[in-house]
């Protein structure tokens, strides 16, 4: 079966992280949101002038 590599692996990378120790956690959780506050900041801004039209913008700084 073709699910059967895909299912070890990700089996092994569960038991690999349910593992970890909590400052393990926390050195890998800190770079992770410091990638993640200038998506949030400034992509998913952008993303929203450029797909949603002025009238719902509008609308929507109203609320």
């Amino acid at each position: 079966m073709h699910a059967l590599p895909y299912l070890k692996t990700e089996n092994a990378m569960r038991t690999y992280f349910s593992n970890l120790s909590p400052k393990t956690r926390m050195m890998l959780a800190v770079p992770l949101l410091v990638l993640a506050y200038p998506v949030i900041t400034v992509v998913l801004p952008a993303l929203v002038r450029a797909l949603l039209p002025d009238a719902v913008r509008s609308v929507l700084s109203v609320m």
